[in-house]
This record gives structure tokens, C-alpha cells and sequence, in this order.
């Protein structure tokens, strides 16, 4: 189990695609627990198009064949068609591993997994500073600034 932060970029979903998506994101996680900041919840970005869910994750649900898995389930393609390229970014001290899925040369969906390098599991808290981080430095897409 790894309490992470990940957010997730619509890039060419449709309106309904994204929703359904976003949808399925949030069974993720226990369906019960005694903490619950282990319990999945999100936080929309204003415009709709952007959301950070946090949880305690089954490992499992949460990786690029995972994510290419549900894709296609939702999507009703073929797991194979879902290309993927990853780059990573650092929004505080760990890098972040930052995947895009597109299926016939088309870019749908950006997923950062916050503090995951790829290779090493960050700490709950350690992801959710680089998480802070990302928002703080974008925090005008993100807060209404009154």
C-alpha cells in the first residue's frame, strides 16, 4: 500500500471521457478506514480539467499498465493501442515522474505521480510536499485568488 499524491492533466479527453475517468480515479483507495486521510479524495483544478487525488493505493492500481488497464477498460480500446512516455520534473526535492498516455499519435491524458521517481516509493509526507510544492507554484490555476 503507498499513501501518495497523483494528479492527473486532461490533454484530448472529451467531456464525458474526462468524467468518467475522474469517476473510476475515486473508488480508488480503501473503500473504509479508521484514518481518513487513507480514504481517496481530490481536489479539481478550477478549470475543470486537472485533478490531485490523494489515498492510501494498492500499489498495483496505480502504475502505467494499471492506469493503461483502466484506459482501455473505460475507453473499451485495446491496452496495447495506449502508448506512454514518461519525463520527470522536481517541484521541491524529489523527482516526480510525470507520464503521458496517447493512443494513435494523439496525447490524452498527463499523470504526475508526486515524489515518485519511477523506481522509489516516496513517504506520504515527502509526496505530499512535492504535491504543496506543485500547487504553490501554480496556484493561480488552482485557487481563486480574491
Amino acid at each position: 500500500m503507498k499513501h501518495i499524491y497523483f494528479g492527473i492533466e486532461n490533454l484530448n479527453l472529451s467531456n464525458s471521457q474526462r468524467n468518467n475517468l475522474v469517476q473510476a480515479l475515486r473508488t480508488l483507495g480503501p473503500a473504509s478506514h479508521t484514518q481518513p486521510a487513507c480514504l481517496c479524495h481530490w481536489r479539481t483544478r478550477l478549470d475543470g480539467q486537472a485533478a490531485i487525488f490523494e489515498a492510501l493505493f494498492d500499489g498495483d492500481n496505480i502504475n502505467v499498465q494499471a492506469f493503461k488497464n483502466r484506459l482501455a477498460t473505460i475507453f473499451n480500446v485495446d491496452s496495447a493501442t495506449i502508448e506512454h512516455s514518461n519525463t520527470s520534473q522536481t517541484f521541491d526535492i524529489l523527482t516526480t515522474a510525470v507520464v503521458t498516455f496517447a493512443r494513435g499519435g494523439t496525447n490524452y491524458l498527463r499523470v504526475a505521480f508526486f515524489g515518485y521517481d519511477g523506481v522509489t516509493w516516496p513517504t506520504w509526507a515527502q509526496s505530499g510536499d512535492e504535491c504543496r510544492k506543485y500547487l504553490a507554484i501554480n496556484q493561480e490555476d488552482w485557487e481563486s485568488v480574491q
